[in-house]
């Protein structure tokens, strides 16, 4: 039995959720809806919504109206999210609710017919995942946005996938994975201009969702701008983007050295002793041939 002020019920609706990253920065995205009630939603594919008290736009059929995380998912559960309406006059789905009554809701467990696979092969991925030894977390992990490319080695063209979060000790990226447990692979995360290039192992794999990548080595300057990322968002600083690199300024040519005007007259002089006429190629091999010649 549930504890909840209005029932919720199952509904396949999309909604677009707008708010602000761990970083400051806004973002906007699709999500799908797995149950709502008058006076709730909850939400599933929302990483950016990670801790209770974050506040979030959600958008259906062009209505919008502001909600209040009151929890997020952990474990199995991770990505989604219980939201709470903070404008109960002003509902976003043309819905019917009836009457309320005792909230009956439960989530099945992973053994009752009719729990869905993908969602059971997602639990047992991260159940084994969280039981690895090597994957006991040393460092927190902060929500952040950014692009990733991952190379491996042998293969010439990159996965290419979302940073959705990152500490000191690994990050995890969005994106359909190819690549099994334990390859080691060459990750480069682009972050508001900073481009941090680092080597790492695949720690864990979960189907049609992302991958989650140990970190195995950095150079001084790439750990240097992981550690001004993380430096920032431990103190919840908002990171601007830094401006690229000017290009180099282009070599200048050599100054030509001027011909003596005399020499070229009397050169001129002599060709017409021999010759009757003079072509443009013709002028310029002689021009060249009385050239002073370069130290």
């Amino acid at each position: 039995m549930g504890r909840r002020r209005h029932q919720r019920f199952k509904k396949e609706l999309t909604v677009k959720v707008h708010g602000a990253d761990g970083l400051g920065q806004p973002f906007a995205q699709t999500a799908s809806v797995i149950d709502v009630s008058e006076s709730g939603v909850r939400l599933d594919g929302v990483h950016l919504l990670n801790r209770a008290g974050q506040t979030a736009v959600l958008e259906h059929n062009g209505t919008r109206a502001r909600y209040r995380v009151m929890w997020v998912g952990g474990g199995a559960l991770a990505g989604q999210a219980g939201l709470m309406t903070l404008e109960p006059g002003k509902p976003i789905f043309n819905l019917r609710f009836p009457p309320s009554s005792p909230d009956t809701y439960a989530l099945p467990p992973p053994e009752q017919p009719g729990f869905n696979d993908s969602m059971r092969r997602l639990v047992e991925q991260r159940r084994q995942a969280e039981n690895r030894k090597d994957e006991r977390r040393l460092h927190p992990r902060y929500t952040i946005r950014g692009d990733a490319e991952i190379y491996v080695e042998g293969v010439e063209s990159p996965e290419r996938g979302k940073l959705t979060d990152i500490s000191r000790g690994g990050c995890f990226v969005e994106l359909l994975p190819s690549l099994m447990l334990d390859t080691k692979v060459t990750l480069v995360l682009l972050i508001l201009q900073r481009q941090i290039r680092i080597q790492g192992v695949v720690r864990s794999v979960l189907t049609n969702f992302g991958l989650g990548i140990q970190f195995l080595h950095l150079e001084p300057e790439d750990l240097r701008r992981l550690e001004e990322v993380l430096t920032a968002l431990e103190q919840g600083m908002v990171l601007t983007a830094v401006a690229p690199s000017p290009p180099p300024p282009a070599a200048s040519p050599p100054a030509a050295t001027p011909i003596d005007p005399q020499r070229a007259l009397e050169a001129v002089r002599s060709w017409f002793g021999e010759h009757d006429v003079m072509t443009r190629p013709e002028f310029i091999v002689l021009l060249k041939k009385i050239a002073p010649q370069g130290p």
